[in-house]
């Protein structure tokens, strides 16, 4: 399989195509890649994900969660 991830500068671009996959049926696919670090913003993260927004969504206490986390952690050192 070959991937190779290019920033074209032009509307054509030459492909080499290895010797193996002459005569055979291939796919050439051209799709864009988004850039995380251009599109993802701290200010949109920060719209996206508010922790302040899931207060009390969790019927568990703190310290339930606490304890069941320690039990989890000494099952796992367990192993």
């Amino acid at each position: 399989m070959v991937r190779e991830i290019i920033k074209p500068t032009s509307e054509f671009y030459n492909l080499h195509i290895p010797k193996e996959y002459l005569n055979k049926s291939i796919e050439v696919i051209v799709l864009p890649l988004f850039d995380l670090q251009e599109s993802i913003t701290e200010k949109r993260v920060s719209k996206i994900f508010n922790p302040k927004e899931f207060y009390g969504a969790f019927s568990s206490t703190k310290k339930e969660i606490d304890e069941f986390l320690a039990q989890s952690k000494s099952e796992w050192e367990e192993r």
